[in-house]
Parts: C-alpha cells; sequence; structure tokens
C-alpha cells in the first residue's frame, strides 16, 4: 500500500520538490542500518590492514544477517590512527605511519569492500587513507560510500580538528550528496559534524535524508553523553536519519569514545535514539522509516521554506550574505556592497 506523499502538490522538476525530499517510487519505506563500535590495533603497515579489513568484512556479514542494508565504520578504519610517534610530531607532510597506510580510490581495500557490498546487497561506510590520484604527495583523511554498484564517492574530511592533523593531511574541498537506492547520502567526518553545524544544514538542504558521521571520538569525561546527543541534534534540527559510528577502547595515541549511535527526528519527545553502543565492540542495529520521516516534512515543511521565496529566502539571503562577508573581511577582501 502507497501512502499519501506530503509533496503531492509540488512539481516533480521543482527544486523545492528535492528540498523537501522527495523519495522515487523504487526507495523502501523501511531501511535498516548498522553502525559499528570499532575496536582496532594501532600499528604501521598491512599486517594491522589486513586484521582490521577481514574483521570489517566479518562485522559487515553479521550486520547483513541483521538486516543491514548499510553499515557505517568509523573515521580512519583503514586509516593511521596513532598521531604520537615521533615522526608524526615534527615532520610537516604526512608521516611514513600516515603514507604506509594511504592508498587510492578505487584500491585494494575499497575493491574487497566494493565485492562484498555486491554480494550481500548492501553499501558500507568506511574511513580511509586516500592518496589524491592528482596529487601523490596529499593524504586525505577520507570516507568511502561503496554499494551494489561499486564505488559510489568518497568523501575528504574539511575541517581538520587535532593540530598534527594538518601536518599529514590535505583538506577536502566538497559536500557532496549521493543518490542511493536506500535514498539521498550525504557524510561529514567527526569534527565536521561535530562542532560544525552548518554543514549537516547544507547537505540537509541538498537534499539527504541520511548523514552519516564516522568519526574517531576520545574517551573525555562526558564525551558518551556528547556523540549520543549530538547526533540525536543533528537529526532532530535537519529531520534527517545521523549515523555516527566511533571507534572504542585503545586507538594508540589514547582511548575511544564508543557510544556509536543511530538517531532520528521525533515530536513531542525529542530525543530519539533508535539504537546506541556502549564502550564495548559491537554491531549496532536500527531500521529507519522514511514514510514516517515524509510525515515529519508534512508536519515541519522547513525545507522547502528555506529556500522558498515566500517563505524563509530573504533569510537565507541574509545568512549566506554574514558568512560572505565574514570570509572576505579575513581574507582581506572588500565587503558586499
Amino acid at each position: 500500500m502507497t501512502a499519501e506523499r506530503p509533496d503531492e502538490g509540488l512539481e516533480p522538476q521543482s527544486p523545492l520538490a528535492d528540498i523537501h525530499g522527495v523519495r522515487g517510487s523504487d526507495q523502501p519505506d523501511l531501511v535498516t542500518v548498522a553502525c559499528v563500535n570499532f575496536a582496532g590495533v594501532s600499528g604501521d603497515g598491512d599486517a594491522t590492514k589486513s586484521y582490521r579489513l577481514a574483521k570489517m568484512v566479518r562485522q559487515v556479514r553479521e550486520a547483513c544477517r541483521q538486516g543491514a542494508r548499510l553499515v557505517v565504520f568509523p573515521e580512519s578504519a583503514l586509516g593511521a590512527i596513532g598521531s604520537t610517534c615521533d615522526a608524526c610530531s615534527v615532520e610537516s607532510g604526512p608521516s611514513e605511519e600516515h603514507r604506509s597506510w594511504a592508498e587510492p580510490v578505487p584500491g585494494p581495500s575499497t575493491n574487497t569492500l566494493a565485492e562484498l557490498a555486491a554480494e550481500l546487497d548492501t553499501y558500507i561506510v568506511f574511513g580511509l587513507d586516500e592518496v589524491n590520484p592528482d596529487h601523490p604527495e596529499h593524504i586525505h583523511n577520507s570516507a568511502v560510500l561503496v554499494g551494489p554498484e561499486g564505488v559510489v564517492g568518497t568523501y575528504r574530511k574539511l575541517h581538520l580538528g587535532h593540530p598534527l592533523e594538518t601536518r599529514h593531511y590535505s583538506p577536502g574541498d566538497a559536500l557532496p550528496v549521493w543518490e542511493t537506492s536506500l535514498g539521498p547520502i550525504g557524510i561529514l567526518i567527526c569534527y565536521d559534524f561535530w562542532s560544525n553545524p552548518e554543514l549537516s544544514r547544507i547537505l540537509a538542504l541538498k537534499g539527504a535524508r541520511i548523514l552519516v558521521n564516522p568519526t574517531r571520538s576520545a574517551a573525555n569525561p562526558g564525551k558518551a553523553d556528547y556523540v549520543r546527543n549530538t547526533t540525536v541534534v543533528r537529526a532532530q534540527e535537519n529531520l534527517v536519519y545521523a549515523l555516527s559510528a566511533n571507534w572504542t577502547g585503545s586507538t594508540g595515541d589514547g582511548s575511544a569514545a564508543g557510544h556509536s549511535t543511530i538517531a532520528g527526528p521525533a515530536y513531542p519527545a525529542f530525543n530519539n535514539v533508535l539504537a546506541s553502543a556502549g564502550t564495548e565492540e559491537q554491531v549496532v542495529v536500527a531500521t529507519l522509516n522514511f514514510e514516517q520521516l515524509d510525515r515529519w516534512y508534512d508536519v515541519f515543511p522547513w525545507r522547502q521554506w528555506r529556500l522558498d521565496p515566500d517563505r524563509q529566502l530573504p533569510v537565507t539571503r541574509l545568512i549566506a550574505s554574514e558568512l560572505d562577508d565574514l570570509v572576505k573581511k579575513y581574507s582581506g577582501e572588500p565587503p558586499t556592497a
């Protein structure tokens, strides 16, 4: 039975229809997803990468046995996670440890996981140290989305939060949203998601229905609550489903908070945690209800309003203008007249 669509009054070719979150007729109402609370080992080279990759294959199979159509691993799941080595603190470019992990996309690891995704008819997101094919001296802190069709896309972390990240990684320069058979998916990595909420808003306005956050969040006091609560807030304020997959246990340069979380919007209770891990390594699974999400868009059609000339487009234009003026101020350019 097909549910009444809240977007029936919108012309299909209208940009506002895309903002409203129109689903294709072949996209499912219910999608089961999984986040992996991941425990790896810290070290150089292929032995450790092979260990992690083999474990990831097992965990994808475990998630798919529970019905998962999307499986998310943390930031740097296949990357250098120790950043306190002697070379790491003095070298001006990527350390040998980081170079030993880095590979192109597509490459050996993405090929392995893309073949697995095709076999299991699922999508997989995982962190990877990526060699830039056009500038091999540059390494990116990236997240790769693979699916039944192969490599769907790569997101490169924009905000390099830890001071040592800027020594080893080059920032990305794009905020893509990918169309998939599950619906539009956007990815942000760690600091991009936690401390830069405008990025989540942009992806939502570009039509993302699922926001994926591969992260490596340390086990500071209160961090477990922060991981859960911020994931809930991003889901609620953008009317999307948000998935945060974190490391847990030792990461070589400290310990991670775990508490990988899957959240969605809700009303009147604004705390819709669909699934959340603890501090043990585990796979957490939840089912996303896109029919219900359509109804949320009907009740709260803010996406449509935000860029609607008759609603909030002037406010959006003001925000964009203020940001543009700030950029010009601090780059030495004259402000907008």
